[in-house]
């Protein structure tokens, strides 16, 4: 599971990368902003949820190799960290605890569950209850802190090249 050392540096890091993208749009960082985050984390989760495909009882299709899976699961964490970030959120206490849940089906309600109440009062509280529900995916699927890592390190230079390339 991913350490609080290692949340404080994704915060890091994403900081980094809003920052600049800010800077470069020149964007203000009202309701509006935040509302797109959380637009932007939901769309991710569901593109996740699509390279996962535990969901798709029609298809015998497996699940997408392990990076493209990784890959679509930092995108998201890219936008929950940045949403924790936008409320000062103070991952130094931040304790993982393992959900109820017996597969990610069951995680994804209990995220959407989480989400919802995060729309309705976006709080450390409510923020807190969405980030472990999130990386109890990431529990289940048994990915392992330096995956999450590397994958992230990757996916940032890539969406700071997007970003020099007008993306």
């Amino acid at each position: 599971m991913i350490s609080q050392q290692t949340l404080i540096w994704l915060s890091q890091q994403q900081q980094k990368l809003d920052d600049y993208i800010l800077k470069k749009i020149n964007l203000a960082t009202d309701q509006n902003y935040i509302n797109k985050k959380i637009i932007a984390f939901f769309v991710e989760l569901g593109e996740y949820a699509n390279e996962e495909r535990s969901f798709k009882f029609w298809s015998k299709k497996q699940a997408s190799d392990l990076d493209i899976q990784l890959d679509e699961y930092i995108d998201g964490l890219h936008f929950l960290i940045s949403l924790g970030n936008d409320l000062n959120f103070d991952f130094k206490h931040f304790q993982f605890e393992t959900l109820n849940v017996e597969n990610n089906i069951e995680t994804y309600f209990c995220i959407l569950e989480h989400l919802n109440s995060f729309i309705k009062q976006q709080t450390s509280q409510t923020y807190e209850q969405l980030l472990n529900a999130f990386l109890m995916i990431a529990h289940i699927q048994n990915y392992s802190e330096a995956a999450i890592l590397n994958a992230y390190k990757i996916k940032n230079e890539v969406n700071f090249e997007r970003q020099n390339s007008n993306y």
